[in-house]
């Protein structure tokens, strides 16, 4: 199939961190999110991931091994997507794992095909992994999230030639703040929008297929706001 150009979207739960007399934006402390499940969050992100834009289409979610990894073992690969694994070990350990699991996944179904598809792709780099899911599904290849960790995201943004966008969740703890050890790349350059314009909520809507708020949401001892973002620069 012919390859397209799809934008990248980037899909990231962060949290405001100060540090060194700048704000730094927060994802994870020891291999994991910083705060408790946020279930409105949670679904959000299980929502628009899987929810393609036409029929016959199929979203991919490009991410790290050790994100793909700490998805709990009976959710791997993650339905209704293609699921798009850079790892330094593209033929060997990871991808036969990977491979196996989509194998099984299957066989619960009785191979029969699900609309839109479960896949996995594994890809030693971003730019391979990009070519390969591109040149899997062409036209057919719907939205394209990038879900993480820290290197995916930044490789993301080093990208060129084609819109770069950000989907993003803030949390904030209601008192005090959530510790964190792995940050996003980019955080003052958003706020002040340097090489970034913060979109309308309905860019954001347009972006992922439904109704996006901006307006601050408490669940239990926090409170999150969806907002969005494209590349200028």
């Amino acid at each position: 199939m012919k390859p397209t150009n799809n934008p990248l979207t980037l899909i990231v739960a962060t949290t405001p961190i100060p540090r060194n007399d700048k704000l730094v934006l927060g994802i994870g402390l020891n291999g994991t999110l910083p705060w408790p499940r946020i279930k409105a969050d949670m679904s959000f992100f299980a929502r628009v991931t899987s929810r393609a834009p036409r029929p016959d289409t199929h979203n991919a979610i490009i991410m790290g091994r050790k994100t793909y990894d700490s998805v709990p073992a009976h959710l791997r690969p993650l339905g209704k997507r293609v699921n798009v694994i850079v790892t330094r070990d593209a033929s060997g350990d990871v991808s036969r794992t990977v491979m196996g699991e989509l194998e099984a996944k299957k066989a619960k179904t009785g191979g029969e095909p699900t609309q839109p598809v479960t896949d996995a792709i594994v890809g030693g780099g971003l730019e391979e992994a990009l070519a390969g899911v591109e040149g899997k599904y062409g036209a057919d290849l719907g939205r394209v999230y990038v879900i993480g960790g820290a290197e995916i995201y930044r490789g993301a943004l080093g990208v060129r030639g084609r819109k770069v966008r950000i989907v993003m969740t803030n949390v904030e703890k209601k008192e005090g703040l959530f510790e964190c050890d792995t940050f996003f790349p980019v955080d003052e350059e958003l706020v002040q929008e340097k090489g970034w314009r913060r979109v309308s909520d309905q860019e954001v809507t347009e972006w992922v297929g439904e109704d996006v708020s901006s307006e601050w949401k408490e669940e239990g001892d926090v409170r999150i706001q969806m907002v969005g973002y494209e590349r200028t620069g």
